[in-house]
């Protein structure tokens, strides 16, 4: 096997971490990631505060329209640096603190969120409210390239 062969399967193998830029965000649904090329193994999908969230944000979350979470979970009571978790499944999300575990204690308990495997595509997000002008957000993603050909492109 040669050396580029090898370099090739293991980038396979890897995990690959995309993320948007910090972004204010109306109310609305936003095509945050696309998949394109190939199959990919979502492993986690995570929301992060760059700045403190003054309004009642609350977000859900889909890939290729079938839901990544139950419904809406406020986005505004953790500071600034804090996570929500997605569960990959239509189970409860995490609300935000600035650690959780991974995959989240519902996870566990309902045998979900320890991925999600999602063809060609988009990975939205809903925003039920308006963000205030000074918050900052960003939609971090861990994933597995299950074809050579998979690529998940940030929108934003």
């Amino acid at each position: 096997m040669s050396f580029a062969q090898i370099i090739r399967d293991l980038e396979l193998r890897l995990d690959h971490v995309i993320e948007t830029a910090p972004a204010f965000f109306a109310a609305a649904a936003f095509n945050m990631f696309t998949i394109t090329g190939g199959p990919i193994l979502i492993k986690a999908l995570v929301e992060y505060l760059d700045t403190a969230m003054t309004n009642a944000t609350t977000t859900t979350w889909t890939v290729n329209a079938v839901a990544a979470d139950a419904g809406a979970v406020a986005i505004n009571a953790g500071a600034i640096g804090s996570v929500i978790l997605s569960p990959l499944s239509a189970g409860a999300k995490t609300a935000s603190a600035l650690a959780v575990p991974h995959p989240t204690v519902v996870g566990v308990a309902t045998q979900a969120g320890f991925g999600m495997i999602a063809g060609l595509g988009e990975i939205a997000c809903t925003f039920a409210t308006v963000m205030a002008a000074a918050n900052r957000y960003s939609a971090h993603m861990v994933f597995q390239k299950l074809g050579r050909q998979s690529l998940v492109i940030a929108n934003f």
